[in-house]
């Protein structure tokens, strides 16, 4: 077994402790951080020490152990956290996650960022008195260590396919043997071809320790004195000695041009789910409750049952709908991992800008679709930019207007329903309505004498490139990428709404589907096509006589009391009128607003599993999707959002 299969496992769990430091380390920068934060530092770099030299970041362990070094006389007390060194542990973060997802497994001296990098942190460590010269092998450590009652062992690691299955940890096991002392790590293959790591630890524990260590894995494992200090050469991959009774084997990849200062970096989100023991539960139940109704099933038609026949089928049916809320919980992630990255892109913009800004969060528990979170990104980091760098004031500027010095951006999420909503707000200057109407004059984008209310004075700021750099000094720069935020949401069957007060904050509020796989929908047909409209919409659905609203002039139909905008589907699609006596009526309430759509047919419910529509169908946008429905045909998922700004706008 090629033991390296872990590694993506290994690389996903350290970019999850790299999310864990940032946070750590902005608290600790704002004053909100306290002991616990630097022990939580300390023990991310002791992870990450113990676990990367098992994978060639010969780089990432030397720098997590210096790192580790200084947070330990941090938490000890003997030394102080200063902002140059908060940085600096930043820096390094950024190497490490660059390192991690670029697959960049480097030697000593191989990579120009890494050598400032470490020359930066031996200036930190002899600054507090931590300085020290080691050198770079076993022989070294261990004649520094004669006569100390230090022995070096001999640890030959062979894991076969078993290992696989009993869902072993290595790094916590190699990382409690690395805790013992010095080590030294390097890859070989057998005669018969098979994967061997060999260890050889200067320690001063026993052999009962080593087998403690590595209780776990101890079937895989041969343990002996080694013949003398020196480990052997003739193995396949270079040895690498590190300080700290750490190690690591250099066998991947090559240096890559890379900078450390790319915001996407900081848009790494694990391709792996984490799910609860209880779901994996739920579905091994469901499966084998579907293989029994499949069996009841297969018996009845063989025996021609009818009613047991129906049965069966209404059991498969059930079983099919908790399947699907099974599979789609599964796919469900909290908003914490992305939430984390954020942090981080608060903390650099604020700083490059000569801002400050504290990032409160609420709510990073709410979970939405994994595909939903990953395409939430590029929006959520356009609106945070507005917010920090056109929202919030110069601190100068804040304390003229009464304000505090330092602003606030706050990510609030929380869950309504089916629907998840995230808002994010600032304190900073708000938009101001006058100059947002006096642009878009000036751009033809409205005649001067037209009144627009809120709603429609903030949707200008939706139409591209309407922020030029001379509109950003009129508007407090709001609009900057919102033409993108309003596209990708679309591409969710989200929206965006805002609310601003001029000189208090602006407020972005998205309203999500917690999934964009499947949603319950009324199947409806006009003329020869099907459409569907998704369950939530839908205030009511009647049968009525043609006669009762054909002949309206104004398209206006009698609803409980009122008078409520329909319209056809026919006209909408353009599609021929079957000229049935009666038509079927579906009421839509949209945001607060009733309007009625007009039908040929009420198929029923039905649960739509939503395709993205081809480029035929981009010109259309009333349509947000399609699904296939079980004879094959299509049916196309009505945007009711889009249609009732056609027939009632706001």
């Amino acid at each position: 077994m090629d033991i390296l299969q872990y590694k993506e496992h290994y690389v996903s769990e350290s970019l999850d402790l790299l999310s864990r430091l940032e946070l750590s380390l902005v608290l600790l920068e704002e004053g909100r951080g306290d002991l616990e934060s630097v022990r939580d530092i300390f023990r991310v770099m002791h992870t990450i020490k113990g676990s990367s030299g098992m994978y060639g970041f010969s780089d990432v362990v030397k720098l997590s152990h210096d790192l580790e070094t200084f947070y330990g006389a941090v938490e000890s007390g003997t030394h102080s956290l200063n902002a140059e060194a908060i940085q600096l542990t930043f820096e390094v973060s950024d190497y490490f996650r660059w390192s991690f997802t670029h697959d960049a497994s480097l030697g000593f001296g191989d990579n120009h960022d890494y050598q400032v990098l470490q020359h930066k942190l031996n200036q930190l460590l002899h600054s507090v008195g931590l300085g020290t010269d080691s050198g770079n092998g076993l022989e070294a450590v261990s004649s520094s260590l004669e006569g100390t009652g230090f022995q070096v062992w001999r640890i030959s690691f062979k894991p076969d396919s078993s290992i696989s299955s009993r869902n072993i940890n290595l790094s916590e096991s190699l990382g409690a043997l690395f805790c013992l002392g010095e080590a030294a790590v390097c890859s070989k293959r057998s005669e018969s071809g098979d994967f061997v790591w060999v260890i050889e630890l200067n320690t001063d524990s026993g052999l009962g320790a080593i087998e403690d260590a590595l209780f776990f894995i101890l079937d895989y494992c041969t343990i002996e004195l080694a013949s003398g200090a020196q480990a052997s050469q003739e193995e396949d991959s270079p040895l690498v000695i590190l300080p700290g009774g750490d190690t690591s084997v250099d066998i991947l990849g090559s240096p890559v041009e890379h900078n450390l200062t790319d915001g996407q970096a900081l848009k790494q989100i694990s391709s792996k789910i984490s799910v609860e023991s209880a779901k994996i539960d739920t579905l091994i139940y469901l499966v084998s409750e579907l293989v029994t109704a499949k069996s009841e099933l297969i018996t009845s038609v063989e025996n021609q049952e009818i009613i047991r026949i129906a049965e069966a089928t209404e059991k498969i049916d059930k079983l099919s709908k908790q399947f699907r809320d099974n599979a789609l919980n599964i796919r469900l992630v909290s908003l914490h991992e992305v939430v984390g990255r954020f942090r981080r892109l608060v903390r650099d913009l604020a700083k490059q800008l000569g801002k400050e800004v504290i990032f409160e969060v609420s709510g990073e528990d709410t979970e939405l679709d994994k595909n939903i979170v990953e395409a939430l990104w590029e929006p959520l980091v356009h609106l945070l930019r507005n917010c920090i760098d056109h929202g919030i004031e110069f601190p100068e500027e804040r304390v003229k207007v009464g304000k505090g010095s330092t602003g606030i951006v706050k990510f609030f999420a929380y869950k309504s329903g089916s629907f998840v909503f995230i808002q994010v707000s600032d304190d900073g200057r708000g938009i101001n309505r006058e100059a947002v109407l006096t642009r878009a004059i000036e751009r033809d984008l409205i005649s001067s004498t037209q009144i627009l209310n809120d709603k429609e004075i903030y949707d200008l700021l939706f139409e591209p490139g309407f922020s030029t750099s001379e509109q950003v000094s009129l508007v407090s720069g709001r609009g900057i990428g919102m033409d993108i935020v309003r596209r990708k949401l679309r591409d969710l069957r989200g929206e965006i709404f805002i609310t601003s007060e001029y000189g208090l904050g602006t407020s972005f509020t998205l309203k999500l589907q917690q999934t964009i796989s499947i949603i319950d929908t009324l199947l409806i047909q006009s003329a020869s096509a099907k459409y569907a409209i998704p369950i939530e919409d839908i205030e009511s659905c009647e049968l009525t006589s043609t006669v009762h609203f054909l002949n309206r002039q104004n398209k206006h139909l009698p609803f409980q009391g009122d008078l409520i905008p329909y319209v056809y589907l026919h006209e909408v699609f353009q599609t021929q009128e079957q000229g049935l006596e009666k038509q079927k009526v579906i009421v839509i309430n949209k945001y607060g607003r009733r309007f009625a759509v007009i039908a040929d047919e009420i198929i029923g419910e039905y649960q739509a599993v939503i395709k993205p529509i081809g480029i035929l169908f981009h010109e259309i946008d009333f349509i947000s999707g399609a699904s296939i429905l079980g004879n094959g045909g299509i049916a196309l998922l009505i945007d009711t959002g889009k249609l009732i700004n056609l027939i009632t706008p706001n």
